[in-house]
């Protein structure tokens, strides 16, 4: 099956811009440079980080007379490893993963990531999201999800979704450029009767 979506456009080229002929199943996976840029930087920060809090811990809790001094650094250093830790770990088993890491067909939505599959008749509406370095989809569902607490891949950062009727696909360091993707998934909502936001 193919469809087509409007072309992407670029500095060299703003009008008069040809469709792009997309073949489904359209699957992107993580293996890029920039993932594996990213998750080795948060591991080189992670590890020293975690190294550091353990060796604290342990000479606040069994060396030092008063531990109360050591809190504050503590503090910090439990704030860093939560920044990096989710970024290491998710980089590594995205890199790691057999297979492809999101999947778009005839039926659904494939996030490996997540571990979902969605119908595109269970998606209301859509809207492209982005922020400085991040490109994604907001999918409005119309079968509310279970949300997961912490840490979860569809959400809109790493703390958990903001509600159990949306999830959020994250697009860019793929294998497939975040315009194809996106646009792919608005005209496959769009064609199952689902409407797209701006």
């Amino acid at each position: 099956m193919n469809i087509e979506i409007p072309g992407e456009i670029t500095f060299s080229r703003t009008y008069n811009i040809p469709p792009i002929s997309v073949s489904l199943p359209l699957t992107a996976g993580a293996r890029t440079f920039a993932q594996v840029a990213i998750t080795a930087i948060a591991w080189c920060f992670m590890m020293p980080t975690l190294a550091l809090f353990v060796m604290l811990l342990w000479h606040a809790l069994t060396v030092a007379a008063d531990p109360g001094g050591s809190v504050l650094v503590l503090c910090a250093l439990a704030f860093l490893l939560l920044a990096f830790m989710p970024i290491a770990l998710f980089g590594l088993e995205d890199f790691t993963r057999a297979g492809p890491t999101l999947i778009l067909d005839a039926e659904g939505i494939t996030d490996r990531r997540g571990g979902l599959t969605i119908p595109w008749t269970d998606i209301a509406a859509v809207r492209i999201v982005a922020s400085r370095n991040e490109t994604g989809i907001r999918l409005t569902l119309r079968t509310p999800i279970q949300p997961r607490p912490l840490f979860d891949r569809g959400s809109e950062r790493f703390l958990g979704r903001r509600s159990s009727d949306q999830y959020r696909v994250g697009l860019s360091r793929l294998t497939v450029r975040p315009h194809v993707l996106g646009q792919t998934a608005l005209a496959l909502v769009r064609a199952h009767g689902g409407t797209v936001e701006r």
